[in-house]
């Protein structure tokens, strides 16, 4: 039901040495459970200040302050009529200065859950809050608006996936759409997927998988309207949706049919309902299928991809190992020539993110499936996008045993992992054995990382993003 964001990570070495890995937290406590139907209105909260979006490209959701939080007007939980959707109902809501974690928990097998949990950390403070409580549900695909008021996710219920959105302070609860059951026993989760909110927070692109076919559809959340932008008849094949480029333009990836992804698509949802995939222009080839990865710039305007090295797998299909050399290169974000300007020799590059106008954050991953594998460099590194200024930030034996470290699983915007005020991130590690999984911050100016979630008992724990309170 977790769909990774960072796709091209999936390769078949790293698949199989975390299939058995599930996220976790700490214990979610006990919390209201919103009610069907609709939602009330609420007292407004004290005043205090909170970005609104103007974004250029990705943004860093921070140009403006609203200073008065106003109440939620009624909002339906229920299903829209089938095939249809429904406008989002916003009211602001004043932030504070704090940094703030959201972050999933959900209780219970995926095939049975028992409790669903977003919660807000408070860096300063050290506080958890519970923002929502959904039983019998597991959320999926949560990430935080531009202007970190709202948050936007799946949850899955009783055969139902159910894209819904909910205020940072719990008030406002709502359905947008609802997902037709997929067909011939699919999992749940893959009716509706890979969802992302635009940064003008006016469209919500997502994958659908059902009985009839397979598309990728865009929701007007400013009005409710629903349309499949591309849309293949009878087939499941999926074009997973990686980011949005602006507020038109997503990326793709394209179809992972026995194989990682070995293209990147750009889908101008401007030109309207049903495209021809065939016609979407080709953005990235990458030269290693296996272990490849993109993030738009800061301003939009261009595309990094990072690229490491793999050898097959002597005992079967798939590949051996993940290792150096690696390298970062950029180009144009519509496509082009690409110019690296960072490589290394024994760091496989598995990730990157750009999270300023000259940051790149990225993960090194070195693995072997058939036999040691140089895991010193494995953790979490930061590089100026001139290639300079090279530092680690955290390593992966330190604190869970040397297991892998993940970015946020669901959304690439910079305020994904990174703070809003630039200075701190955000990452999901788990121990080799699969057994711990922790969440943890740290500074962007080096230090020792802080864990602030850790449990081994199943429970499954998500970043969701960053927001201020």
């Amino acid at each position: 039901m977790y769909r990774m964001r960072s796709h091209p990570m999936l390769i078949a070495l790293f698949l199989c040495c975390i299939a058995l890995l599930v996220v976790a937290c700490g214990s979610p406590g006990t919390g209201s459970t919103p009610g069907g139907g609709t939602t009330p209105t609420v007292n407004p909260t004290p005043a205090g200040k909170t970005s609104t979006p103007t974004p250029k490209g990705n943004g860093n959701g921070n140009p403006g302050t609203v200073s008065t939080t106003a109440p939620v007007p009624a909002t339906q939980t229920s299903c829209p009529a089938s095939g249809g959707g429904r406008a989002a109902v916003l009211a602001p809501l004043a932030l504070g200065s704090d940094q703030n974690i959201v972050y999933i928990v959900n209780q219970g097998p995926a095939d049975a859950p028992t409790l669903a949990t977003l919660k807000r950390y408070d860096v300063t403070t050290g506080s958890k809050t519970e923002i929502l409580n959904l039983p019998r549900t597991e959320i999926s695909e949560a990430q935080v608006s531009t202007d970190g008021q709202w948050i936007l996710f799946v949850a899955i219920a009783s055969g139902q996936a159910k894209l819904q959105l909910v205020r940072m302070d719990g008030q406002g609860l709502q359905t947008l759409y609802c997902a037709a059951p997929p067909s011939n026993g699919a999992n749940t989760g893959s009716a509706l997927h890979d969802a992302q909110w635009s940064s003008d927070q006016k469209l919500i692109v997502f994958d659908s998988y059902t009985s009839s076919g397979s598309g990728v559809y865009v929701l007007n959340a400013q009005n409710g309207s629903v349309q499949a932008d591309i849309f293949m008849s009878g087939t499941g094949v999926d074009y997973p949706i990686l980011t949005w480029l602006d507020t038109t333009r997503v990326y793709l990836l394209g179809p992972q049919v026995d194989a990682p992804s070995g293209a990147l698509y750009l889908l101008d949802t401007s030109k309207g309902a049903n495209q021809n995939p065939q016609n979407l222009p080709v953005v990235v080839t990458p030269t290693n299928t296996f272990c490849w990865n993109s993030d738009s710039s800061y301003d939009g305007t261009q595309l990094y991809t990072a690229e490491c090295t793999t050898d097959p797998n002597p005992n079967g299909p798939g590949i051996g190992d993940q290792r150096g050399p690696s390298m970062i290169n950029v180009r144009a974000a519509s496509g082009g020539s690409p110019h690296t300007f960072f490589t290394n020799a024994n760091m496989a590059i598995t990730a990157v993110r750009a999270i300023s106008k000259t940051t790149l954050l990225f993960l090194v991953e070195n693995a072997s499936f058939t036999g040691n594998a140089d895991t010193s460099n494995n953790g979490l590194w930061k590089v100026n996008t001139d290639g300079s200024g090279l530092a680690r930030l955290t390593s992966d034996g330190a604190g869970v045993s040397g297991g892998p470290s993940n970015f946020n699983m669901f959304s690439q915007y910079p305020w994904s992992n990174v703070s809003r005020d630039g200075n701190l991130y955000a990452l999901q590690h788990s121990s080799a054995n699969g057994k711990t999984q922790s969440l943890l911050f740290g500074a962007l100016n080096g230090g020792t990382p802080t864990t602030f979630a850790s449990i081994s008992d199943g429970t499954q724990l998500s970043i969701v993003g960053w927001t201020t309170m």
